[in-house]
């Protein structure tokens, strides 16, 4: 039984390509050293802010192993409204206190995040049941989360492998993820079997499956030129069926954004420029914030304006 614990690829695999790649832009100069701070629209400043919410963290365990880590406000008798759900699929070896920046600022703002442990993500099919598990102890009574959480309104997300493992959750489960949230979507290229995919199959999307209000994010860093090129991006993006944005990140924290900037400063990442608009279209998509939604509706939305954000774009 599941227990909710509080605390205080003659195939170089993905993973071992970012190590390589990492190790040869800090050679070569082109790694986190570089770039300048960009300056930030009010819009990307507002929502790179900590959000207004206490947060704390827990843990789901299954006998001694924890199987989700979780990320959400202290007091939802604060918030004013039911907590939004946001179920997190981690790239390839990472795992969710790598992404724990991020997954705390989304808390922040009154989300409630539940992130599998798994390593492998690629299927999504724990990042779905990750989400059943909120939506039931939603309806548990004495639960932490009892009636506190909008099981109408919740987000699919991930990173890398998590990216593609979200993608097909929101594909294979659309009556109950709403909107969709990936960050450096790899080309198909580098689908390859796993503990979490069998059959390679199973690590593959079809973005032309895709309905959902849909954010894709990515970089021009270096080893996103090679996982998750800014072309692969813009083709994703035009297969997505209709409302979706894309945005391609130039620099973060004053250092050239790439494929692992997402990640904890502790793990190498500098994610704080990434938090921003990320945060905006889930207050958009899931909670209906006009000024949010001004970074990604027509006639003028601030992400495509955005100098730090170069080639982004957004359909309606």
């Amino acid at each position: 039984m599941a227990k909710l614990h509080a605390r205080p690829l003659a195939t170089l695999t993905l993973a071992a390509l970012v190590v390589l790649l990492t190790a040869a832009s800090w050679v070569s100069g082109v790694g986190p050293s570089a770039g300048a701070a960009a300056v930030r629209s009010p819009i990307e400043a507002q929502f790179s802010a900590p959000g207004p919410f206490a947060t704390t963290a827990g843990t789901v365990k299954v006998g001694s192993r924890v199987e989700y880590d979780l990320f959400y406000p202290r007091d939802y008798r604060r918030l004013g409204f039911e907590s939004p759900i946001i179920t997190w699929g981690n790239g390839t070896s990472a795992v969710p206190d790598m992404y724990s920046t991020l997954l705390r600022h989304f808390a922040s703002y009154g989300f409630t995040v539940i992130a599998t442990t798994l390593t492998s993500t690629g299927s999504g099919r724990e990042i779905d049941a990750a989400a059943h598990y909120l939506v039931k102890m939603n309806a548990t009574r004495g639960s932490v989360f009892d009636r506190h959480l909008n099981v109408h309104r919740v987000a699919a997300a991930g990173h890398s492998q998590g990216a593609t493992g979200a993608a097909r959750v929101a594909i294979m489960d659309r009556g109950l993820i709403s909107t969709l949230l990936i960050f450096s979507l790899p080309e198909a290229r580098w689908a390859r079997t796993n503990p979490d995919c069998p059959v390679i199959t199973d690590c593959e999307e079809d973005m032309k499956r895709v309905h959902q209000p849909t954010f894709l994010i990515s970089t021009h860093g270096p080893i996103d030129d090679v996982i998750a090129t800014p072309s692969a991006e813009r083709a994703y993006f035009d297969e997505v069926k209709g409302r979706a944005a894309l945005g391609i990140i130039a620099t973060s924290e004053g250092a050239v954004a790439d494929h692992s900037s997402l990640q904890d400063a502790a793990n190498g990442g500098h994610p704080n420029g990434e938090l921003g608009f990320a945060t905006a279209w889930l207050e958009y998509t899931l909670r209906g914030n006009r000024r949010a939604a001004a970074a990604f509706v027509s006639p003028h939305p601030k992400l495509v304006s955005d100098a730090n954000w170069p080639g982004s774009r957004v359909k309606s």
